[in-house]
């Protein structure tokens, strides 16, 4: 089946494609929300199960359980891993009492882009391959974990287990807004800064004390520096506590800092720098805590090649799309990092990801569906 025909097949499935996605999309389902998690499963697996996947579920302790498919209708090919998640960042009820609306090409909803519309390409692509009489290039595992926007603590170790037994990992993530497929992506850290001082009476007796508050200022000040423009690295504080009330000097304080890097050795860097801060009032104590949560998908070869198949089966189909780095980390992150040729951004595209403005653009992702079965069905 040819890019064209795939593509135009896609659309056909319109209504088909909004049906499963307006059923998914209402099942409310943040992350570490257990019903929410619990009921979204119960929903996708019962319409693997009609499809004649195999499935697996794993209970996770705190959070929702994770669901491993299996197809093999195919030829003994490579196999492939479409990566998805199904924890979003909208608490139930942040989109009121009618969380799904469609007007003209546009369907929106909590965690619609992000990323439910890329676990129904990921559902509808080997469907439409197989209604069309056609066969997948090999073995497909679907795999759809429940804490990406937590950091994946309870996902990575099955992530790259199931990664290392690929040949290649397409996530299904959405694509950057302007619809660029996603070859490269910065690597994440997360660090939780604890300042601890001295209180005082801030009126008797304010030289007797040593403010965490004032330490955290001078902090702040020098991690916005640590940041480089010019290769990408930025280093953002983010939230931040101190103090108990208004007459004592404070004696403790927080600061949350985010770090986006473009690989290891900017990584390396940053984590320095923070770790090696020196305080200007030595009264003051400094304990820092995390680092790097997400290494970087790095434009390499091996990633760079299955992009430029990608573009090359868009072309085929009539339209066209670029490759792109973004600041934003995924769990293709964990498998690029493994050696595994990656391709992020195949789940759909549109707009407002964590917002209230949260969307797909219909027919665009359409084509992204397409492009995914074109894919499957390529060694």
């Amino acid at each position: 089946m040819d890019p064209a025909t795939t593509r135009q097949r896609a659309h056909d499935h319109r209504d088909e494609y909004l049906s499963l996605l307006e059923r998914l999309v209402r099942i409310e389902s943040p992350s570490r929300d257990r019903g929410g998690g619990d009921a979204f499963v119960d929903a996708l697996s019962s319409v693997l199960r009609d499809d004649g996947w195999s499935l697996r579920r794993e209970p996770r302790e705190d959070v929702g359980d994770v669901v491993i498919a299996r197809l093999r209708h195919g030829a003994p090919g490579p196999a492939t891993l479409l990566l998805c998640h199904y924890d979003t960042v909208h608490p139930r009820g942040s989109f009121g009492a009618q969380p799904w609306r469609v007007e003209g090409d546009r369907a929106a909803g909590p965690g619609v882009l992000d990323m439910k519309a890329g676990i129904v390409a990921g559902v509808l692509a080997p469907r439409l391959v197989r209604d069309a009489g056609a066969a997948l290039a090999g073995p497909l595992t679907l795999l759809v974990t429940s804490d990406e926007e937590i950091g994946s603590d309870a996902s990575r170790a099955l992530i790259e287990a199931e990664a290392r037994q690929h040949a290649r990992v397409l996530v299904l993530e959405p694509s950057r807004d302007d619809g660029a497929l996603k070859a490269g992506r910065k690597g994440v850290a997360l660090y939780s800064i604890g300042l601890h001082g001295r209180a005082s009476h801030a009126g008797l007796a304010p030289f007797d004390g040593a403010s965490a508050l004032v330490e955290l200022a001078h902090l702040v000040l020098e991690l916005t520096q640590v940041g480089n423009a010019e290769v990408g690295t930025t280093v953002t504080p983010t939230v931040a506590h101190a103090g108990t009330t208004s007459n004592v000097v404070a004696e403790r304080a927080t600061l949350a800092v985010d770090v986006r890097v473009p690989d290891l050795p900017e990584a390396e860097r940053v984590d320095a720098a923070v770790r090696g801060y020196a305080v200007r009032d030595p009264r003051v104590r400094v304990e820092v805590a995390g680092g790097l949560n997400r290494p970087p998908m790095e434009a390499n070869a091996v990633n760079a090649a299955l992009l430029e198949r990608a573009l090359a089966l868009a072309s085929a189909a009539g339209w066209s799309v670029e490759g792109s780095v973004v600041g934003g980390g995924s769990d293709g992150n964990f498998t690029s990092a493994l050696g595994v040729p990656t391709l992020d951004g195949l789940g759909s595209v549109g707009g407002g990801a964590h917002t209230s403005d949260e969307h797909i653009r219909i027919g665009d992702s359409l084509d992204r569906l397409g492009l995914l079965a074109s894919l499957l069905m390529e060694a």
